[in-house]
């Protein structure tokens, strides 16, 4: 007999829980096991009662659980729970099967509760790796199974919090909001009304903050969708913690919608696969799969950890501008001093894998992060007032004394960190000292500042942009060979208020690549990337790509008035930085722009400066700008027309009013950083701001420009005048501001000087904090407003076929919607990037959400579950169906939906585009009779020689079973047992050499159908041996027995000699696939809830009063078919050698009445039905009895009308 297996996702983590909890009875009990469930009552006001509180205080538990005795503790261990009595009752007799024997044999009681609690654990991990089954954190596993359990959402999903709160719909329903990676929820139960929602986070439109209704409490948000419905949750005491979840996570969802409809492929190579963030925030931890049985047991991150987590990361990383490589290890209260001054700065060290980094909390701005790579010497100074201080040597010998004011045990932690930190940098230190010999300030400082090394930037040898004199280059790099000297240079620099005031007044030529990068944070990705660019270029060495097509066109169109490109020289500089972009960063690749931006660089950088300086422009500070979608250019449009609005109402009116577009005049200043649209001089003055303060330099000198020119934008009429304006402002920006003033410094103040006096003294409130904000704010509606802009140009790009406008608008979020979900599950899989179309995975889930019957995995929980994926919908036979015949029917499932996969698969790339997807759906929705006839005919033709066999006829009705199986009635059993009758009536029988050329092709086909059966054989026949009454005959496909050929014509006519099959392949199928109403899961409104609770009290009280004159033992409907008056129940019971998908029974159809006070017995009833009873196993000895029987065959009287109809050979 085969050893039982452990039902899936029924065991947990053992949880501490009181055994004589008086909302439970117990079932049974043994010395070291209680199986227990819960009290029921007749009583719906005290169960409804029950429901509130446990809602109320988040005590909801499953109805079924096992407990484990401890004779250690007094308190119980829960090692199980489930929502049915067969999924218990079948954990327990694994309980049972596995412990019993073994606990006999210990007699230490801390010992057996050891060994069960090492199973139980070993157990769970290898099931539920990746899920919060096995998280840490027990509220969370608690919390995540009432989650799963309540909305049916799949195992994989990942609970992130879960929060008190109130919705306010019709009226107010108390309850609890959960939050997880891809949807928000909230549930309710009050006093027997219960109130379900559930978005899906990709779809949220907007996030508010509010104050509840009454305008009293700041303890609400509003959550408004993109189709502008609405839904106002408040009583949340932790509603910024709340709405900061919220936006972090939509944040994350925005950024894979956005490579999920992208409107056309990147230039790259790879298109649509996940960040490294995404990915290491959602993956699975890997101690799951080296962990050992005797090991600790291996747990999963709680994903509200990993999400802080990542939070505080990012926080950090753009605080000091540092590598996405960095994490956050160590903090701390600090004081610091520089050298022998006697300044001291109050703030915070930080401490990561490869900086020390320092940040002053009070008014004197102080900034430093030191690579760790840097410090030559690191002491610990001994003082009376002072219990932990450090001295730093830098590599330049600047000495940095940093006291720490936190308690002892995180200083003692600090410093042990920083120690293992510091010697994991031996290798970095030894390349140090050439990647300083790339710095003009060395130089400088060695009293060298007219050698130029010999890979520096274009300006060097094609001479700097404007007028050095003018410029005054030379009293600008005195100052800063001054600052060097006091605070260090390039990795090693302390940035004070004096930093921000020269780089302000612009920078020296020869210095202003050196400073850049130092501030932008370039300068750390090229230290710790020693030689990587070139490799970059030597590997790729030869390669296309659609992105060096690209280069090659914008190559000559880059600054043609500087001199360098129109040389050689320079060109090819423009073409290694963009190639070694487009190759490292292959989502992006190459996009417009770029070309501008970069060849401004190169002026004062190396190649390899300008590289890393670009990675960092793209990735960080203008992040979405340089993509096919132009996200981010787009949301920083919106966010300067909310800043002009705020800041300047009466201009913002004016050009709403004269339909001015904004975004016409600004978007080229933002995407080409003002280098196309100003003097490069003034150009690079922005440029020297904007590496230092980020993004919020655009938004301070774009509202500035509008300012000044205010009175004359005022005056425009239409877009072209606005154009002329600013045009004519920028050609100006040289001359005076006041050349009527008698001040001689006011008149040689220009104009680009009073721009940056307006920029930094009237919008001196766009802080870089300020922009991160609304762009949290606005990016879910500037989203939304691409993936439309995206729906709408492929929508008119492809052929519709005899599709409506709303059915291609469902087909194309069904698809997108099955791609994005399915992009997430692949993310702990072994593949290296994401598909640009529909997989077989994501196929059978695009599919199932507009057919009902292609939900594969929908009887994977029991039956008898509310929570499963039966969809509350009660089957023929449902309650008494095994756990191998689901998984035959899955099979079946599976390969049917496969065979319609491949023939989707136009161009055989194993992937489905839109276009195939909505051709394929096509045909079926819209095709006629025989154009459905010959689909199912070709998917069962498994080795496509124009005929079906014996198998294959099965398959077909196997297919036709897996389809038919939510339908109610009996007609569909008997219109398959004739279809199987009449094939083998009518089909041609041929020789058993000719069916053995036939057989080996479809049996490589269905391999995993026969695997599954060869499983289900084994059973039964087991079951067989222990009731002494194995079956002995041969199988069908014996020796004596003929092969048979069913051709198209055949099938055809078949098919149309029963009503039931004919009006299935004439509409049937192709009305199951619900466009116009798609499968969405329910949410339970108020209305609908109330009359549900009304019809269902209602038939209560009918069944109860007409109960008593009812037939309880009503016999079933005979089928209908050609099988005449006999029904499939009345068949033979005996067995072929077939694969059948389905086990289904004919059950006595019972009143309301009946069914809602014998559920124990129906249970019990359900639990004597042998699989003898079996549909499709009384179709199999029926099939045996024909073929003993051989007999002529009948005329149909529709031969020869299938024939004519037949148009193929």
């Amino acid at each position: 007999m085969a050893h039982l297996k452990p039902p899936q996702h029924v065991f947990i983590l053992p949880t501490p829980c009181d055994q004589h909890n008086p909302l439970f009875d117990t079932v049974q009990s043994t010395e070291n096991f209680v199986l227990q469930r819960t009290k029921a009552s007749k009583n719906q006001f005290l169960n409804s009662f029950l429901g509130t509180i446990q809602n109320v205080f988040d005590t909801k538990q499953a109805p079924f659980r096992i407990l484990f005795r401890r004779q250690v503790n007094a308190q119980a261990l829960m090692i199980a729970e489930a929502e049915s009595q067969k999924s218990i009752d079948h954990a327990w007799s694994w309980v049972q099967e596995n412990f019993i024997v073994g606990l006999q044999v210990l007699d230490d009681a801390q010992e057996k509760e050891e060994w069960v609690l090492t199973k139980i654990r070993s157990l769970v991990t290898r099931a539920d790796k990746g899920t919060d089954d096995i998280t840490s954190d027990e509220k969370v596993r608690s919390a995540s199974r009432a989650f799963r359990q309540t909305f049916n959402v799949p195992l994989s999903e990942r609970l992130v919090s879960y929060y008190s709160c109130s919705y306010h719909g019709k009226v107010m329903n108390q309850g609890w909001m959960y939050i997880s990676e891809n949807y928000l929820c909230f549930y309710s139960f009050m006093l027997g009304m219960e109130t379900k929602i559930f978005l899906e986070l990709k779809d949220i439109g907007d996030l508010q903050k509010e104050k509840s209704k009454r305008g009293v409490f700041a303890d609400a948000i509003r959550v408004v969708m993109k189709d502008e419905q609405e839904y106002f949750f408040s009583n949340l005491f932790h509603r910024d913690e709340t709405y900061d979840m919220l936006v972090q996570l939509t944040t994350l969802t925005m950024e894979r919608l956005l490579r999920n409809t992208a409107l056309e492929h990147a230039p790259g190579m790879s298109n649509g696969e996940d960040s490294d963030v995404i990915k290491s925030v959602f993956s699975v931890d890997d101690n799951l799969e080296n962990s050992e049985s005797n090991s600790p047991t291996p747990t999963t991150r709680p994903l509200r950890q990993g999400l802080e987590e990542l939070k505080r990361d990012t926080q950090f990383q753009q605080r000091f501008n540092l590598p996405v490589t960095e994490h956050l290890m160590e903090e701390s209260s600090a004081t610091m001093v520089q050298g022998e001054k006697t300044d001291m700065y109050h703030g915070r060290l930080y401490l990561s894998e490869s900086f020390i980094c320092f940040i002053c909390t009070d008014s004197s701005p102080c900034v430093l992060a030191l690579p760790l790579f840097t410090i030559r010497r690191v002491e610990k100074k001994n003082s009376r007032t002072v219990m932990y201080a450090i001295e730093l040597w830098t590599w330049h010998q600047m000495k940095i004394i940093v006291r720490l004011n936190g308690p002892r045990t995180q200083c003692e932690r600090f410093c042990e960190t920083l120690k293992v930190n510091l010697r994991l940098q031996i290798a970095a230190i030894r390349s140090l000292k050439p990647f300083l010999t790339t710095f003009f300030s060395e130089a400088l400082l060695a009293d060298r500042p007219d050698v130029a090394e010999k890979d520096s930037g274009l300006g060097w040898i094609f001479e700097f942009p404007g007028d050095a004199k003018k410029l005054k280059n030379k009293s600008k790099t005195k100052l800063w060979l001054q600052y060097f000297k006091d605070y260090g240079r390039n990795l090693t620099m302390v940035k004070i208020a004096t930093f921000p005031r020269l780089i302000r007044v612009g920078l020296p030529n020869k210095l202003r690549g050196e400073i850049w990068e130092a501030c932008c944070g370039s300068i750390y990705l090229r230290a710790m990337n020693p030689g990587e660019y070139n490799k970059l270029l030597k590997d790729n060495e030869g390669k296309t790509s659609l992105s060096l097509e690209e280069i090659e066109k914008d190559l000559n169109r880059s600054l043609p008035e500087y001199q360098a490109y129109q040389a050689n020289q320079g060109i090819n500089r423009l073409r290694n930085v963009l190639a070694a972009y487009a190759w490292k960063n292959q989502d992006v690749g190459y996009c417009q722009a770029m070309n501008i931006v970069t060849s401004a660089i190169l002026i004062y950088q190396s190649e390899e400066q300008a590289f890393w300086t670009l990675n960092v422009l793209c990735d960080r500070l203008l992040p979405g700008y340089y993509s096919t979608s132009m996200y981010g250019a787009l949301l920083d449009q919106t966010i300067l027309e909310h800043l002009l609005d705020k800041t300047m109402p009466i201009l913002s009116k004016h050009l709403k009013k004269v339909d001015v577009q904004l975004s016409v005049a600004c978007l080229p200043w933002f995407l080409s950083l003002f280098i196309n649209s100003m003097p490069l001089v003034y150009a690079f003055r922005v440029l020297d701001c904007f590496f230092f303060e980020g993004p919020a330099v655009l938004f301070r000198i774009s509202l500035a420009i509008l300012k000044v020119n205010g009175d004359e934008l005022l005056a425009s009429k239409d877009d072209g005048a606005f154009m002329n304006i600013l045009k004519k402002y920028f050609s100006s920006l040289d001359d005076s501001a006041f050349p009527n003033s008698t001040n001689p410094k006011a008149r040689a103040l220009t104009k680009f000087s009073e721009l940056m006096l307006v920029a930094y003294k009237e919008f001196d409130s766009v802080t870089p904090e300020l922009v991160a904000e609304l762009r949290k704010s606005h990016q879910l509606k500037v989203v939304h407003n691409i993936g439309s802009f995206t729906k709408r140009s492929q929508l008119r790009n492809i052929n519709h076929g005899k599709f409506s406008k709303d059915e291609m608008s469902v087909i194309y979020d069904r698809y997108y919607s099955a791609l994005f979900y399915g992009r997430q599950q692949m993310r702990g899989s072994n593949k290296q990037e994401s598909p640009r179309g529909l997989d077989q995975a994501t196929f059978a889930s695009f599919l199932s959400s507009i057919a009902r019957w292609a939900e594969v995995d929908d009887d994977q929980g029991d039956p008898d579950d509310p929570n499963s994926g039966a969809r509350h919908h009660r089957r023929r036979g449902s309650s008494s169906t095994t756990n191998t015949a689901r998984e035959r029917r899955r099979v079946v499932g599976k390969h049917f939906i496969s065979r319609l996969f491949e023939r989707f698969d136009l161009n055989r790339t194993g992937l489905l585009s839109f276009q195939e997807v909505t051709t394929g759906l096509d045909d079926i929705i819209h095709g006629d009779l025989m154009t459905c006839m010959q689909l199912f005919f070709d998917m069962h033709d498994l080795n496509k020689d124009g005929t079906l066999s014996r198998d294959e006829i099965l398959g077909m009705s196997e297919s036709l079973l897996f389809i038919f199986r939510f339908d109610d009635g009996d007609a569909y059993l008997g219109a398959i047992s004739s279809f199987i009758r009449n094939s083998y009536e009518f089909a041609e029988k041929v020789d058993g050499p000719k069916r053995a050329e036939g057989t080996n092709e479809e049996a490589d086909a269905d391999k995993d159908k026969d695997a599954a059966k060869n499983e289900s054989d084994e059973q039964k026949q087991d079951g067989a041996e222990e009731t002494g009454t194995v079956d002995k005959r041969k199988p069908i496909g014996a020796g004596e027995e003929p092969e048979m050929q069913m051709s198209l014509p055949t099938f055809r006519m078949v098919i149309l000699a029963d009503e039931t099959l004919e009006k299935f392949f004439d509409s049937g199928f192709a009305n199951s696939f619900k466009l116009l109403e798609p499968v969405n899961r329910q949410q339970g409104l108020f209305a609908r809830e109330v009359f549900d609770s009304l019809l269902s009290e209602g038939r209560k009280l009918a069944g109860s009063i007409t109960g008593g004159i009812q037939n309880r033992n009503r016999t079933p409907p005979s089928t209908s078919g050609t099988l005449g008056s006999t029904s499939s129940s009345s068949l033979p019971v005996e067995k072929s050698g077939s694969a059948t998908a389905l086990e289904e029974k004919a059950t006595p159809v019972k009143s309301e009445d009946q069914a809602g006070e014998d559920t124990e017995e129906d249970e019990a009833s359900d639990e004597d039905y042998g699989e003898g009873d079996d549909l499709l196993d009384e179709v199999d000895k029926f099939l045996t009895e024909f073929d003993q029987e051989n007999g002529p065959k009948k005329d149909l009287g529709l031969g020869l009308a299938a024939e004519s109809t037949d148009s193929s050979p």
